[in-house]
């Protein structure tokens, strides 16, 4: 450990069916993330065939 940092602290166990919304709100999260970078690519692409310049 180095020194002047503090010890983190365990976390306590998880129940497995916390585990389970954990997991399944990741899995929200990653396809709200997927949505929103399609997204952005689409107006990447949009901005590049109409505004050549930028």
């Amino acid at each position: 450990m180095m020194p002047g940092r503090a010890r983190r602290k365990s976390a306590p166990p998880v129940a497995p069916a916390e585990r389970e919304v954990v997991a399944e709100c990741a899995l929200q999260l990653r396809r709200i993330g997927d949505k929103w970078d399609l997204r952005q690519k689409i107006l990447n692409l949009l901005t590049k065939l109409f505004c050549p310049e930028t």
